[in-house]
């Protein structure tokens, strides 16, 4: 079977995303600045890679018992950051201060990609929605942010795909499929981390 990038995340519901696109809207454009389609946007929580077809069943089986073990929680977005530095920026991220609601999912989905025997990256979670991209060599003239303070409900867990996709402009751009997506049983806690 072929090779699939995978990995974890929570799909953002409409009013997260609404609140993105409106924070977003307020950051100055430049020349070689990409963004993120937002129909791309989630939050990862383990990144697999390139991962063989054959894993797809177990996959979504521990997927399938994490969702079920965990209730929905939430989680502020409440800073933008260059990433991997102000010095060298290479993206625009929307970052949680406090990932502390999503570390007991990510622990138990890593503890069974290990037993499973299936390679993930192991840096600590930093839990972020990728708004833009920089363009190789593209200088930040102001690197100055507006606020961000957007909630997001983590009401549900998916397995995606990243694909290469062709855009309208023509051009090839990545795009976040989800292969199985599973709600959690109780609502989120609105105002609690």
């Amino acid at each position: 079977m072929a090779l699939m990038r995978l990995f974890f995340g929570v799909p953002l519901a409409q009013d997260a995303t609404t609140a993105l696109e409106s924070v977003l809207a307020t950051v100055p454009k430049q020349r070689g600045w990409n963004p993120v389609a937002s129909r791309n946007w989630h939050i990862t929580l383990s990144f697999l890679g390139d991962t063989e077809g054959q894993w797809l069943n177990p996959l979504m089986e521990l997927g399938e018992q994490a969702a079920a073990e965990h209730a929905a929680t939430a989680v502020t977005l409440d800073s933008l950051q260059w990433w991997p530095s102000e010095n060298r920026p290479r993206l625009l991220a929307a970052v949680a201060s406090i990932s502390t609601p999503l570390q007991p999912l990510r622990k138990q989905l890593n503890a069974g990609l290990r037993d499973l025997g299936v390679a993930f990256d192991g840096k600590p979670l930093r839990a972020h929605v990728t708004l833009l991209r920089l363009e190789r060599g593209v200088h930040v003239d102001d690197l100055r942010l507006p606020a961000c303070n957007v909630d997001v409900a983590v009401e549900s867990l998916a397995l995606y795909v990243s694909e290469t996709v062709r855009n309208e402009a023509g051009r090839n751009e990545k795009a976040y499929r989800p292969l199985w997506q599973q709600s959690f049983e109780s609502p989120p806690p609105y105002g609690h981390r």
